[in-house]
């Protein structure tokens, strides 16, 4: 689930993300500080799964929506582990290649990882749908953005692409305004379901800071 958006501006990078999730999967009601294979990393917590969403430590910037490049087909009832995780598990390597390279998906429900190499400034999107992991580099682009396949129909996610683009100068409180703005309310498709909060990230050659708005 899910909408993200990444500017890059000057040397300046914000990855902001709204979490659709069902409203009674709760969260922590903070960033905190965690370590895992060793390396620091700084996110809220998902208390079903202990996983995350989105997180950032010394070597990425990251973040997860449900669903591939197209909406899948089927799930599974269950799986070897949750997304949330395996978001984490990038924290295993040293760049993206590694994590292409080396780890195994299988038994993985479909996903679509946002990723951003704080060293050399590389960005890329990874889509899993099962069966193959699909890799989109980005990294030229000032603006991207993408919306869980699994909620939003390809029109919808197109329009959402052109609103975030044609929104090229925006400063990152207007970035999360327009985020609140597309966010999912209880009741817009299911009664269970909503954006239960808004994350921001906004890093540079020498800072970073995060913000997480809980909505539920």
């Amino acid at each position: 689930m899910c909408i993200i958006s990444f500017y890059r501006k000057n040397d300046q990078f914000i990855l902001t993300h709204n979490r659709d999730e069902e409203i009674s999967r709760n969260s922590s009601k903070e960033i905190i500080e965690q370590k895992r294979f060793n390396k620091t990393y700084f996110s809220p917590v998902d208390e079903r799964a202990k996983g995350t969403w989105i997180f950032y430590s010394e070597e990425f910037i990251a973040c997860i929506l449900n669903g591939g490049e197209e909406k899948p087909i089927h799930f599974k009832e269950h799986y070897k582990e949750s997304r949330g995780i395996i978001l984490l598990d990038i924290l295993k390597y040293n760049s993206v290649k590694e994590y292409i390279e080396t780890e195994n998906l299988s038994d993985i429900a479909p996903f679509t990882i946002f990723v951003f190499e704080r060293k050399n400034k590389n960005a890329y999107l990874l889509y899993w749908n099962e069966n193959e992991l699909k890799i989109d580099d980005v990294s030229n682009q000032e603006i991207v953005t993408w919306c869980s396949s699994t909620l939003y129909s390809p029109s919808r996610r197109r329009e959402v692409d052109d609103i975030f683009k044609s929104n090229k100068d925006l400063e990152t409180t207007q970035i999360l305004e327009l985020h609140d703005a597309l966010k999912m309310n209880k009741g817009d498709i299911y009664d269970f379901l909503a954006t239960t909060s808004i994350s921001q990230i906004i890093a540079n050659h020498s800072e970073i800071d995060m913000k997480y708005c809980q909505l539920f």
